[in-house]
C-alpha cells in the first residue's frame, strides 16, 4: 500500500514537472527573466505588455574580454519611438541584446516583428531620454542558434561600415583582430598600444585588405589579445565568433 501511493506521488509530481514545462514554453521569455513594476521609474521590469525588459541595472557582461556590440549606423536623433531592425537568416528571430555599459542601461528580451527581409522592434525613448543616455553610447548583438551561433548585425541606421565593439574588465593589448571566410584572413588589423580597461572600438567596411568587396556569407572574427593581470604576467583573451555579412547592408 505505502509503495502504491509513493508510485502515485511520483507519478503527479512528475506530471506537474511536465506541465510546468509546457507553461513555460508558451509563457513569454520575459516573464522568466525580470519582474513588474512602476512603468515610470527607470528600473529594469517588463515594458509594453510584456514585449520588453528593459530598464537600470547592472550590467553583468559574460567574461572578462568580450564582444558587445556588432551594429551598423547610430540612432541619430532622440524621438518619441526608437528603431532597430536584425536582418532575417532562416526565418529565425534573433535574440537581441541593447546596452549602454557606462549608464548599466539593458534592453533584453525583447520581441522582435517581422518586417520583409528584416525583424523589426520599436520602443519608447522614456528611459533613455530621462536617465540621460547618450544615443552614441548604445551598443547591440543579435544571433541566433542555426547549428552553431550566428551573430547578425543589429542596424541602428544607415551607414557603410560595422561598427565593432569588444569590452575588457582590464588593460588589453589586441595582437591582432581577424576577419576570415573559409579559413583565409581577408582582413585584419591590430591595436599594439595597450588599451585603458572598457569598450575598445573596431570599423570595417565590408571590404577585404586589397579593398575588394567580400562577397555575402558567412565570416568569422578572430581576435588575440592580452589581459593585464595583477601581480602575474598578461595572460591570452581569444575571441572566436561567426557572423553573417552582406554588402547590400552596408549603405
Amino acid at each position: 500500500m505505502a509503495g502504491g501511493c509513493t508510485m502515485k506521488k511520483s507519478f503527479i509530481a512528475l506530471n506537474l514537472t511536465i506541465l510546468s514545462l509546457i507553461l513555460v514554453s508558451f509563457f513569454p521569455i520575459q516573464a522568466q527573466n525580470c519582474g513588474t513594476g512602476n512603468t515610470r521609474s527607470s528600473n529594469y521590469i517588463q515594458r509594453d505588455n510584456d514585449k520588453r525588459c528593459e530598464g537600470i541595472a547592472p550590467i553583468d557582461i559574460a567574461g572578462s574580454f568580450s564582444l558587445i556590440s556588432l551594429s551598423i549606423g547610430r540612432i541619430r536623433e532622440m524621438t518619441d519611438s526608437l528603431k532597430l531592425e536584425v536582418p532575417s537568416r532562416n526565418n529565425r528571430a534573433p535574440k537581441v541584446i541593447v546596452r549602454s555599459v557606462p549608464k548599466n542601461y539593458q534592453l533584453d528580451p525583447l520581441t522582435l516583428r517581422p518586417q520583409g527581409s528584416r525583424y523589426q522592434f520599436k520602443w519608447s525613448n522614456y528611459v533613455i531620454d530621462r536617465e540621460d543616455i547618450a544615443l552614441e553610447s548604445l551598443r547591440a548583438t543579435a544571433s541566433i542558434s542555426d547549428g552553431k551561433l550566428i551573430y547578425l548585425p543589429v542596424i541602428f541606421n544607415q551607414a557603410t561600415t560595422y561598427d565593432i565593439v569588444l569590452f575588457a574588465n582590464a588593460r588589453s593589448q589586441i595582437k591582432e583582430l581577424q576577419i576570415l571566410q573559409n579559413n583565409e584572413v581577408i582582413y585584419e588589423t591590430s591595436r599594439p598600444n595597450w588599451q585603458p580597461k572598457g569598450e575598445i572600438f573596431f570599423t570595417w567596411d565590408g571590404r577585404t585588405s586589397d579593398g575588394k568587396l567580400a562577397k555575402a556569407g558567412l565570416y568569422e572574427l578572430r581576435v588575440k589579445a592580452l589581459l593585464e593581470q595583477d601581480d602575474a604576467p598578461p595572460r591570452n583573451a581569444p575571441i572566436n565568433i561567426t557572423f553573417e555579412h552582406n554588402p547590400q547592408w552596408l549603405k
